[in-house]
């Protein structure tokens, strides 16, 4: 009992006023759970004289105590050895169990070894009934409810350093499909532009061999054969078409596009862009009707303008009706320049807007299946006016025509 007494001295050194100080800045809620009324009274009588801030619940039942744990809201349970109908160990184990809050056993004479069993158990202290004082009451309660917090927080540490553990792993392997994904597009992108580039290798003599027998330079040729020849040559400029645009997706997804860039005018883009796409509408019987207002200089590569502006023509050439009208509009929006194509076409689905700009997407409609394409058009348009700054957009319903839109910065500064 001498070690006891000892260590109890030191608790008393450590509590009384310090703890009186503590718990009034937060009402600590004990539960006390013995059968000997006597005994609560007594704790009763010593936390009250010490701090209002504690709120205290007496249990001498099992019923009582399962109420009051069931309730929650509990900061400490003050727990009897020896209790009727269930132990106070298997209170202990019950508590500890369901983490609802620390526990400090409560033991009579002759149940030091009980007493120790507890702290293996899971209480965090024990107090001797025979020696209670209210100073090692409340230095018993302060190290409690310090222990619990430090466990609490130490428990809090490790789950959150498994659960970062757990997401690192998870954000390693991640970045390793990304790296692969990465290394998978630089593939398909140097096939595409490799592969484009020996596709256009054959064609430039293939073109001119055509065009040479197209003008007779080898002899006169019949009707059939000039209209097979005009086929034929029509089909040529397609395919070259075609490998220019894949070409040009490819520089641009590597980063390698090359642009000019230097004072211009979107009008004389527009115009250019027009003059490109009339044979294209005129063979249609479609209308192109330009709304130019005056506009600023601004900073842009023109070529590449004037190819995205002619991207978009040909799409709203492509997929109006016969016998329609394409409108071409710019405008001067503060500080930004504007231009719309608005065509009166098929329209199209808003849940289908956004697949219009990536590579090699088309709308699958019974109209637009009937166009041939690759899709790349408009994803160029996409990175050109991105290139510039500015974003493109769709204005469009199901069967009423559509709008595309691309605003460009009217202030960018020419590159050094």
């Amino acid at each position: 009992m001498k070690i006891e007494e000892e260590r109890w001295e030191t608790g008393e050194r450590q509590g009384g006023k310090k703890m009186e100080e503590e718990t009034k800045k937060t009402p600590v809620k004990i539960l006390v759970c013995d059968d000997d009324p006597a005994f609560r009274k007594l704790v009763q009588t010593y936390l009250r004289s010490a701090d209002k801030s504690f709120v205290l619940e007496e249990a001498g039942q099992k019923e009582e105590i399962q109420d009051a744990l069931d309730k929650g809201g509990i900061d400490l349970v003050l727990m009897d050895i020896l209790m009727p109908e269930k132990s106070g160990i298997e209170w202990l184990d019950e508590i500890v169990e369901k983490r609802i809050a620390p526990v400090v056993m409560v033991t009579g004479f002759g149940s030091e070894e009980i007493a120790v069993q507890s702290l293996h158990e899971g209480a965090i202290d024990y107090i001797p009934k025979d020696h209670l004082t209210k100073d090692k009451l409340l230095s018993t309660i302060k190290i409690t409810l310090e222990t619990w917090k430090r466990k609490r927080a130490e428990e809090e540490k490790r789950k959150l350093s498994g659960e970062l553990e757990a997401k690192n792993a998870e954000l390693k392997k991640a970045m390793g499909h990304m790296a692969d994904l990465e290394e998978i597009t630089r593939m398909k992108t140097d096939f595409l532009s490799i592969t484009s580039h020996e596709l256009r290798t054959p064609l430039t003599p293939m073109k001119s061999q055509l065009q040479m027998l197209q003008e007779g330079y080898m002899g006169k040729l019949n009707k059939k054969q000039e209209k097979s020849i005009e086929v034929v040559l029509r089909n040529l400029t397609r395919l070259e078409n075609l490998i220019g645009d894949i070409l040009d997706i490819s520089r641009i997804e590597a980063g390698r596009i090359k642009l000019s860039f230097d004072s211009m005018n979107l009008n004389d883009a527009v115009k250019e862009a027009i003059k490109m796409q009339e044979a294209f509408a005129k063979g249609k019987n479609i209308e192109i009707r330009a709304k130019l207002a005056e506009m600023p200089n601004i900073i842009g590569d023109a070529e590449r303008l004037r190819q995205a502006i002619g991207n978009l023509l040909n799409n709203a050439i492509k997929f109006s009706e016969k016998t329609g009208k394409v409108i071409i509009e710019t405008k001067r929006l503060g500080k930004n320049v504007q231009v719309s194509i608005t065509d009166y076409g098929i329209g199209i689905a808003k849940a289908d807007q956004k697949k219009l700009f990536k590579p090699f997407s088309q709308i699958d409609s019974s109209m637009g299946r009937e166009q041939v394409g690759t899709g790349l058009g408009l994803a160029i348009v996409k990175r050109i006016i991105e290139v510039h700054g500015g974003h493109v957009w769709i204005e469009s319903e199901k069967g009423k025509g559509c709008r595309v839109c691309f605003k460009l910065p009217g202030n960018r500064k020419k590159k050094k």
